[in-house]
């Protein structure tokens, strides 16, 4: 005769791994305009990424060009008035929209020259209703060499600001 009791303990001790479970890793829901691509396979950062060549250090300290704040703060408010100043907002294009102008924004910041720091540029869109939003982030940096900027944009019906960080490395 099976005990009852040892069927319950072995389908709740099940054993579990020390790995990341997978099954539970998804994107968010559909309804929701916030998704990471960090590791969207289609987008065209990652492809570079994985094309690109890697080089011993140099050991150099400090940087050839320093982060002018001012210029990229100017390059990151064009790109948010050129792409959003004719949109309307909805849910799934404005997700869109903010992979699309961060990857227009740090294309933007590269071309001025930065060869010793990685850009990054966090895009929020937001539909403009009488609600309030803080938007923060943290970092550990060297602060003589790495440096960010925020641009602020607000249209009629939505509002976004676009976070671009430099951060020199060797």
């Amino acid at each position: 005769m099976t005990n009852p009791m040892a069927s319950v303990m072995n389908s709740s001790m099940k054993r579990r791994g020390s790995m990341f479970d997978g099954s539970l890793a998804r994107l968010n829901p559909v309804g929701s305009s916030t998704r990471t691509f960090g590791e969207d396979p289609t987008s065209e950062t990652f492809l570079i990424k994985k094309l690109s060549t890697r080089y011993q250090n140099t050991y150099k300290l400090e940087p050839d060009q320093r982060f002018e704040c001012g210029k990229v703060q100017a390059i990151a408010e064009q790109v948010l008035m050129d792409y959003l100043e004719d949109i309307e907002y909805n849910v799934a294009g404005c997700r869109q929209a903010c992979k699309t102008i961060g990857d227009k924004i740090v294309k933007a910041v590269q071309n001025l020259g930065y060869k010793r720091h990685k850009i990054i540029a966090l895009v929020h869109i937001g539909q403009l209703q009488d609600q309030g939003i803080r938007v923060g982030s943290r970092c550990l940096w060297d602060d003589k060499r790495d440096n960010w900027v925020c641009a602020f944009y607000e249209g009629k019906s939505l509002w976004a600001t676009a976070t671009v960080y430099g951060v020199y490395y060797e």
